[in-house]
């Protein structure tokens, strides 16, 4: 009997440790499963509807991760996520499909798309980058019924003879009025060979970008004589000038213009009153003209535009003999 009751103890025993051991390794499992799930579950944040929910889940499918919270995708919605794959932290922004108007050229059609910008709306048209571009910019949001219009870009090369105008050299010359030039050489155009590329939206030229250049004739240089003498020798004797012009005078009466031979300033006409151009010479400057004196610029004409003065004669004999002529006109300083 005590043979039979020890090995009864044995099996016990045995069946017992298996028993453990199976039950050890069931919670070990269970603890891993618990614990994995814990170390794979992250929040993430879904943007839809125009509402914002962060969620805590295990799912790194992000259609998956949708449907937990109750938001479907229609066959054109679309999502977009701030990472590559769905980790801690990922935002998961979901864009309605609408519709959008596409023109392009003089062709519009109506378009659904769930694409969150212009630029990925054209994409998909098959209107990627190096085609074209779009108005408004490819990075503007898409929102329903906005316009969309696609242009096309293409590009052409060209090669052109271009000439090149003569360098100015400027040379003073203290003999000369300051503000007068006198050209001594005038100078040859030179001649390059330019390869330029053309650019075109929609067919239409908008800019040109100079490839390489080759220089086939040299320029020759415009040689032009400039004054710096300020000063001028009058009645009153010498007086500084502020610029000296060129112009083409004409000679008129008191009596001319409105009858009553009053000038545009509110004075008398009369000798030592000139009529100009306000935007040349401002009314109520002082000049001093060659053979007619010192003037008072006072007046104005419709016909006195430009580098161009009308100066006042008393006599009639003596302003039909003036007739027309060039003149030097001097801008006395202050």
């Amino acid at each position: 009997m005590s043979g039979l009751k020890t090995a009864s103890l044995r099996k016990f025993a045995v069946n017992f440790d298996r028993g453990r051991t199976i039950l050890v390794a069931a919670l070990i499992i269970t603890s891993l499963v618990i614990t994995g799930a814990v170390w794979s579950s992250k929040n993430v944040t879904v943007v839809a509807d125009g509402k914002k929910t962060t969620i805590y889940t295990v799912h790194d499918n992000p259609q998956d991760i949708l449907h937990q919270i109750g938001v479907y995708l229609a066959s054109k919605d679309e999502y977009r996520m701030s990472t590559a794959n769905v980790t801690e932290g990922t935002i998961i922004t979901v864009y309605r499909a609408v519709p959008v108007e596409v023109i392009y050229k003089d062709r519009t059609r109506i378009v659904i798309t769930g694409k969150p910008t212009a630029g990925e709306v054209a994409a998909s048209l098959g209107y990627g980058p190096g085609r074209g571009r779009t108005e408004p910019a490819e990075t503007t949001p898409v929102k329903p019924m906005m316009k969309i219009r696609l242009i096309s870009l293409t590009e052409s090369m060209v090669t052109r003879k271009v000439p090149i105008p003569p360098p100015v050299v400027r040379q003073p010359d203290g003999t000369l009025e300051r503000g007068l030039e006198e050209v001594l050489d005038e100078g040859e155009e030179g001649l390059k060979e330019a390869t330029v590329k053309l650019h075109f939206e929609d067919g239409a030229q908008t800019a040109t970008t100079t490839v390489t250049e080759k220089m086939l004739v040299e320029p020759k240089p415009q040689i032009l004589r400039v004054g710096t003498r300020e000063t001028v020798q009058t009645s009153r004797g010498t007086m500084r000038f502020r610029k000296a012009y060129l112009m083409e005078a004409t000679a008129y009466l008191p009596t001319d213009g409105s009858g009553e031979g009053i000038t545009a300033s509110g004075l008398a006409a009369r000798h030592g009153i000139v009529a100009v151009d306000p935007s040349v010479i401002p009314l109520g400057t002082r000049v001093y003209v060659p053979g007619y004196g010192l003037a008072l610029a006072a007046d104005t004409g419709g016909a006195i535009i430009g580098h161009r003065i009308d100066l006042c004669i008393e006599d009639y004999d003596a302003a039909w003999a003036f007739g027309r002529q060039m003149v030097k006109v001097y801008v006395l300083a202050d």
